[in-house]
């Protein structure tokens, strides 16, 4: 029979052919800082699909019982709700990716002398 070497070590080996193709640590690898554009694109995507969602799902209400404006507006509430839930989330993930230098000179106020 042949020796052959524990999962353990295979498992240690490909870990360390992962990291070394990826740079080491991957810190070097780290994805480029969204534009403003993706951004703001990002932002309506999510707010936009969340109301239309709400809007069809109560529509969709609608349809099923005798319900007929309330199902729609009561949907396009709750989409506008969580429209405004992702967005804060997206916002504030991108916030924890991407925190604000201290150091860097704020925008003086019109009030400031």
């Amino acid at each position: 029979m042949a020796d052959r070497k524990p999962p353990e070590d295979d498992l240690s080996n490909l870990r360390r052919r992962i990291d070394a193709a990826r740079g080491g640590d991957g810190s070097q690898n780290a994805p480029p800082p969204q534009s403003p554009a993706s951004l703001a694109l990002r932002y309506g995507g999510e707010f936009g699909a969340a109301v239309i969602v709400g809007g069809l799902l109560g529509y969709g209400v609608d349809q099923l019982l005798p319900t007929s404006p309330w199902g729609v507006l009561i949907g396009f509430m709750l989409g506008f709700a969580a429209g405004v839930v992702n967005v804060v989330r997206v916002a504030r993930t991108y916030n924890q990716a991407h925190p604000v230098d201290p150091n860097a000179p704020s925008i003086p106020d019109d009030e400031e002398d």
